[in-house]
This record gives structure tokens, C-alpha cells and sequence, in this order.
């Protein structure tokens, strides 16, 4: 059996999507184990744009296309899963039947929502999705939680809208005997640098977001054969919050634009960054990563040259070393055409060599056929 992982190696937003949906043709199951539907994984299907706030992406034309399973370190609006399961199923019927769902995930309530719609910042202002994600692990962690279970055992309406569509409810270990002989894609969600443990914190998600979640969603009997961060050549950060190496001004206005890097959930333009070597190294060291896929190379065609931080001027192990840095670049050639290997490979060989891990796919496109497996050395 093979088993990979699909993880965020910045700050969430690297179109970790597109590759989830190409590399799932391949596998039996596509697993969430973290987060809920406060991140929005944007995938093309025959032409028309999806966001997947909930349900893991699944590529609905390959036949038979994986089943989804949604873990029990997520935590899940079931409102508005049975929304986008009904997006889903109008284009792709019978989808919903292959959607599994952990009953021992928890759920966020509406007083969830509430709550987060009533929260600022240190600077009066709501940065949040207000989808209610910290409000629920809060209560998760304060022993006040409500699971799925105890949805099923009241027989909420609910759980009999999302049965009818034909969504099952088992947990980790009912599904273990499948798991264990079938092939698994886990999509990581956000990325290693929002880590609740491992991130910059605090300007950090609210869960794991590193192999350690995979594991601790009750799926520890599972060997990872790969694990895959997706990055792109420069940063975003959603949330208001600055970066180490930000970009200010027109060129961050025209990257922006350019890349269209605006929240899938919020619609807020994201704030952008310099290509970062040193968080991309630790958040490889943190994460478990072995391989890279580079995404978005397009976006940047045309440009003469490319600044990428390399140091921070100070050694950096800790969440706490991202503050007060004194970031150091380097300039790389840039690239007229991405598609072309010759043009993108020094800054490849820049990333692998600071970083050792090899960069093993780019995408230079949003088509399928955009997805390009580098010839390995």
C-alpha cells in the first residue's frame, strides 16, 4: 500500500488543492484530520471552480474516484458540510455516498459562530473567518464539547439530511481494516507556519497542521511513505498579520493581482512575502516533509529577478525566533516562460540545496496537465 501526505509548507494558501485533486486519481481514501471549514481549497472540475471548505478534495471524474473521510481532530459545521455536499452531488451524483464521516469529530454550534463574530483583535479589529473554529476546540479542550455522536444518538435532523444524501458515520477504528489495505492521501489543511504548537504563534490556526495531526486523529497503525509540502515562490499570509519578509507597496499591489491572492473564505486580499527559506526549513524540520511541490511558478513569468531570504541573522528552532529578525536575501534569475525547466531550475537548485529536500513536482498552470513531475536526480 502507499500512503502520502499533503501538507502546507508556509502559511496556508499555497494551492495545496489542485495538487490534492490531481494526485487523488490514485489513491482509495483522501482523509481531512484537522481544521473545519475556516480554510477553502479551490479546484477546477470540467472547467467550473469549486471551494472545498469541509469535504477533502476529490477528483469526481476518475472512476472509481477515492472515498472522503473526515477525521476526528477536525472540527465539523455540519450545516454546512450538507451545503456543499448538495453543491457537490447536483454536478457529481452519488458523490456523497462515498463520504465518511469520524463520529468521534466535534462539532461547531451556533453559539460557536456567535462567539467568534464578537471577538477583535488587540486592535479592535475581527481578523477571524467567524466560522467559529477556535470557539470550537476551545470547548473541545475545556471538556464541554458536543461530538457527532451525540448528534447520531439524539438522531438530529441533521444527520438524517446528510444520511439521505448517503454519507456514512464510522470511526478511525471501524474503517481500520480498509484503511490498513487500501491507499491514502491525507490533505493537510492550512500550513506548518499556522501550526497550533509549531507555528508563529500567536498568529497561528487552532489546530494541527503537521504530520503530528495525522497521527494523533487516531490513524498511528498508518506508514507514511511520502510527505509533500506545497509551497509557492513567494508568501501569503491571510489575517492581517506581517510577515518576516513582507512585501509593501506596488509590487505587493501587482503580486496580489497578479496571483489573485484573495481569501477563498474571507475574499480579503491576502498580505505577500518574499520566497523564505529559513521558515521553509524549519517548517520542513517541523512538519516531516521529504518532498516539495512548487505551485503558481506562472504567476510570475516575466520577472527579471527573484529576492529570497536566506537568513535571519540568528539561529531559528522555535516558534519565538520568527520576531524581531533581520532577514538577509539573495537574488535568483527569474523566468520568461515556467513551462520551459531550464528557465525555473536555479531557483529550484536554490530551494533544494538550502532546504534538502528535493522539489519533486511544479505546477505552471491551472490545468491537469500543469502539474509537472521534475526528472529526480
Amino acid at each position: 500500500m502507499t500512503n502520502i501526505a499533503i501538507l502546507g509548507a508556509q502559511y496556508g494558501d499555497e494551492a495545496k488543492g489542485r495538487v490534492t485533486l490531481d494526485f487523488s486519481k490514485n489513491f482509495d481514501w483522501v482523509c481531512r484530520f484537522a481544521g473545519g471549514d475556516n480554510v477553502g481549497a479551490m479546484v477546477y472540475r470540467n472547467g467550473k471552480k469549486y471551494v472545498h471548505h469541509l469535504l477533502p478534495v476529490v477528483d469526481y471524474n476518475s472512476s472509481p474516484y477515492a472515498k472522503s473521510f473526515l477525521g476526528n481532530g477536525m472540527v465539523i459545521n455540519l450545516e454546512s458540510l450538507l451545503e456543499e455536499i448538495k453543491l457537490i452531488e447536483n454536478d457529481f451524483p452519488g458523490s456523497a455516498k462515498k463520504v465518511y464521516i469520524d463520529t468521534d469529530a466535534f462539532v461547531v454550534l451556533p453559539e460557536h459562530l456567535q462567539q467568534d463574530q464578537n471577538t477583535k483583535d488587540s486592535e479592535g479589529r475581527n481578523t477571524s473567518t467567524n466560522r467559529g473554529i477556535a470557539q470550537a476546540y476551545t470547548s473541545k479542550v475545556a471538556r464541554k464539547g458536543v461530538r457527532v455522536y451525540n448528534y447520531i444518538n439524539d438522531n438530529a435532523e441533521i444527520i438524517q439530511a446528510l444520511s439521505k444524501f448517503g454519507v456514512k458515520f464510522k470511526n478511525v477504528l471501524q474503517l481500520r481494516p480498509e484503511f490498513e489495505i487500501q491507499n491514502i492521501l491525507f490533505e493537510g489543511n492550512q500550513g506548518i507556519m499556522l501550526d497550533l504548537v509549531s507555528g508563529r504563534y500567536p498568529y497561528i490556526t487552532s489546530s494541527d497542521t503537521t504530520v503530528s495531526g495525522i497521527y494523533s486523529s487516531g490513524f498511528h497503525f498508518i506508514h507514511l511513505d511520502k510527505v509533500y509540502g506545497v509551497l509557492k515562490p513567494y508568501l501569503t499570509r491571510s489575517g492581517g498579520k506581517e510577515l518576516p519578509t513582507e512585501m509593501y507597496g506596488e509590487e505587493a499591489e501587482q503580486l496580489v493581482s497578479a496571483a489573485k491572492e484573495y481569501g477563498n473564505t474571507t475574499g480579503r486580499a491576502r498580505g505577500v512575502g518574499y520566497m523564505d527559506l529559513v521558515a521553509l526549513k524549519y517548517a520542513a524540520l517541523r512538519g516531516g516533509l521529504t518532498h516539495l511541490v512548487l505551485t503558481k511558478l506562472d504567476v510570475l513569468n516575466g520577472k527579471k529577478n527573484h529576492k529570497i531570504c536566506i537568513s535571519y541573522g540568528k539561529e531559528v528552532s522555535s516558534p519565538n525566533d520568527f520576531f524581531e529578525t533581520n532577514p538577509a536575501y539573495i537574488t535568483v534569475p527569474g523566468w520568461n516562460d515556467c513551462k520551459d525547466i531550464n528557465q525555473i531550475r536555479p531557483f529550484i537548485s536554490v530551494i533544494e540545496k538550502y532546504v534538502d529536500i528535493p522539489v519533486e513536482y511544479v505546477t505552471t498552470g491551472i490545468n491537469p496537465d500543469d502539474l509537472i513531475r521534475l526528472g529526480q536526480k
